[in-house]
């Protein structure tokens, strides 16, 4: 599987991912605002799953000691380049996040589980978590994102309905594709509650935008500002939760 996850991220644009237009954008700004929100000034932030550095660069910019570490090779090497161009880093490495054992035990202020989970079944969300928490203070936040299997099967609807018979396989089984592996925010919630975790915050990060995607790219920036206070109004809608394709759920550690 780890294979697999690496060959994927090296042909995948994963730094313009967040920016490539007005409805990735929502994702990245509605979870940074949350950030601001929720972070304590001067954190110790381990990014355990910091892709290219998407979060981890913006958070120590903020005044926050990071360490950024991947899975991928090659977006562990993105992040050194930008970091001998720019270097605001504490530490980068590369690694999974279900062995963070080069971390002593409540050594963190804040870890970032931002995208793990998109790809690893149950056993190894298990280890993430036990990880994740072992190396978080008391008291410390973690926040961990998730990919929606309600709103993947929406997106996936085709022409006139044609391909009802697939959605609904890829619904039972919580996979288009055996990578990307989907979950719902009531299993993001027991997860939470088995690991005796505090849910400060539970997010759908990109909402809805995705049912609107012409409308929002196309949109002049004023009217797509104003979606963003709309969206930011509504994105812990219980109602609206699961209908977002991207869930944030932030806990904090007994």
């Amino acid at each position: 599987m780890v294979n697999a996850i690496t060959d994927y991220y090296d042909s995948y644009d994963e730094e313009g991912r967040l920016s490539r237009d007005n409805g990735h954008q929502i994702e990245w700004i509605t979870t940074m605002a949350y950030f601001k929100k929720l972070f304590k000034q001067e954190a110790y932030i381990l990014d355990g799953c910091a892709g290219t550095g998407n979060y981890s660069f913006p958070l120590a910019e903020l005044g926050h000691k990071v360490v950024a570490g991947d899975l991928v090779p090659h977006h562990v090497e993105l992040i050194r380049e930008k970091q001998s161009k720019h270097p605001v880093l504490a530490d980068m490495y590369t690694g999974s996040i279900t062995d963070l054992s080069r971390f002593d035990s409540e050594t963190f202020d804040v870890v970032l589980n931002m995208g793990a989970f998109y790809h690893i079944g149950t056993e190894h969300r298990q280890l993430a978590m036990t990880e994740c928490l072992r190396v978080l203070k008391p008291g410390g936040m973690l926040a961990v994102s998730y990919i929606n299997n309600a709103a993947v099967s929406l997106l996936s609807v085709g022409d006139r309905l044609g391909n009802m018979e697939d959605v609904l396989t890829w619904h039972a089984n919580q996979t288009k594709d055996g990578l990307f592996l989907h979950m719902s925010p009531s299993e993001m919630e027991h997860i939470a509650a088995a690991y005796h975790t505090e849910i400060v915050a539970h997010i759908g990060t990109d909402g809805v935008g995705y049912l609107f995607a012409k409308h929002i790219n196309e949109a002049q920036q004023e009217n797509f500002e104003r979606w963003l206070q709309l969206h930011l109004r509504t994105c812990e809608d219980k109602s609206l939760l699961g209908y977002s394709l991207h869930g944030l759920a932030i806990l904090r550690k007994a």
